[in-house]
């Protein structure tokens, strides 16, 4: 019988091709060859398989949630039938639910506790962060594909998905500027936060500068106990001091470099500040809202519509995932993101008590920033290029500081 780490080790090596699918996937649709099933979507149908076979190995009852909410989700696509439409819902709720999938098979992967399989899981990290910043810097020698085809603004490289980089190069270059931090790499900590600012404005997303940023920010805050006296405060000073001025410039230089800039002083002149923060999701949420309020009748208010019908309704998305989700899927569906979140707060809360486990306090703070970021620019919890990375994400609170490097 097949052991369970060469399985879990063929499939994350399996994984190793994620990010280079979405390339090839994105490189494809630009150029309109447009297929029945996307290439990305037959991986990712493939992972999910694979994820699944996995854990009904140890009769996980992970398997079960999963399913569970798969279910009901489809309940509103079934009640709205559509062929057509019921095929790409069934689609969207893979994407939606991937990060769940992904959390319980890394999971089980950190509670095996083997060290080669573990540490192939931070080599997954590594491997997939370059190849999305080599894709986002091939803007400097004239290839890949703009964030914005207005202006030529920003670069997403060959990937498709562009609104979803931010949340990639987020969750990748959090874990490991969280690694370089904990390996007390200071000097390479801060260096490394600054090239994932020139990343974040090379894209053209204000959601990605700043999201590095307070993540930078906030890290060396994590395991760091107050204890106050007049060196420790004339230090503080004197470093502050110091830095600010040359990250400043650092940062002023590259964003007047960038033709974010651009983009940025246009629709601040335009909106109000409310309206700017929110990139007009704000003013898409009344306006569904009212759509909602008229055309919903009390099951389609209390299960959805389903995506698909959703978003003929809406002309697309808000981009805000909790309130997409609850157009799309009533208030069952917020009590589902709901529910999800409050049980991923409660086994983190647990885990940061034991100080074995070393990314529990890191997890706790990305759950809240992630969901911050949600909030205000969307496109991380149903993000297709970012979903298994989010439940990778999360399923490091189960990271034990045992015999590894990591």
């Amino acid at each position: 019988m097949i052991k369970l780490y060469v399985i879990d080790k063929l499939i994350i090596n399996f994984l190793f091709l994620l990010l280079l699918v979405d390339m090839i996937n994105g490189f494809m649709m630009h150029n309109n060859i447009i297929l029945p099933i996307s290439i990305a979507q037959i991986f990712k149908l493939t992972i999910i398989i694979l994820f699944i076979t996995r854990l009904l190995l140890v009769n996980n009852q992970g398997v079960l949630f999963y399913f569970i909410l798969f279910f009901i989700l489809l309940i509103p696509s079934v009640l709205n039938f559509s062929f057509k439409d019921l095929f790409k819902d069934v689609i969207k709720i893979f994407r939606y639910l991937m990060p769940v999938l992904s959390f319980f098979f890394f999971k089980e992967v950190f509670l095996s506790q083997n060290k080669k399989t573990i540490n192939l899981i931070f080599k997954l990290v590594l491997s997939s962060y370059v190849i999305f910043v080599f894709n986002i810097l091939l803007k400097y020698i004239g290839l890949g594909y703009p964030m914005y085809t207005f202006n030529n603004v920003g670069s997403k490289g060959y990937f498709y998905a562009g609104n979803e980089t931010s949340a990639v190069l987020i969750i990748l270059s959090s874990i490991l500027a969280y690694k370089l931090w904990h390996l007390e790499f200071k000097k390479k900590y801060f260096v490394f936060i600054l090239f994932n600012v020139f990343v974040g404005l090379t894209i053209s997303s204000k959601t990605g500068v700043l999201g590095v940023f307070l993540v930078g920010s906030l890290i060396p805050l994590l395991n760091y106990k107050l204890t106050l006296s007049l060196k420790k405060i004339k230090y503080f000073f004197v470093v502050f001091g110091l830095l600010l001025p040359v990250f400043a410039k650092v940062f002023w230089f590259f964003y007047k470099s960038s033709k974010l800039s651009l983009r940025i002083n246009y629709f601040w002149d335009k909106l109000d500040f409310i309206t700017f923060i929110f990139s007009h999701r704000n003013v898409f949420f009344k306006k569904m809202w009212n759509t909602y309020s008229k055309e919903y009748s009390f099951v389609e208010k209390l299960i959805g519509v389903g995506q698909q019908k959703y978003e003929l309704l809406n002309k697309g998305i808000i981009e805000i995932d909790i309130i997409d989700f609850f157009f799309a899927y009533g208030i069952v569906g917020v009590i589902i993101f709901l529910m999800i979140f409050s049980l991923l707060l409660y086994a983190v809360v647990l885990k940061k008590k034991n100080k074995i486990n070393i990314y529990a306090k890191f997890v706790y703070l990305m759950i809240f920033i992630l969901l911050g970021i949600s909030t205000i620019a969307g496109h991380v919890f149903g993000s297709g290029m970012a979903a298994i990375f989010i439940g990778l994400l999360f399923s490091l609170m189960y990271y034990k500081k045992l015999n590894f490097t990591t």
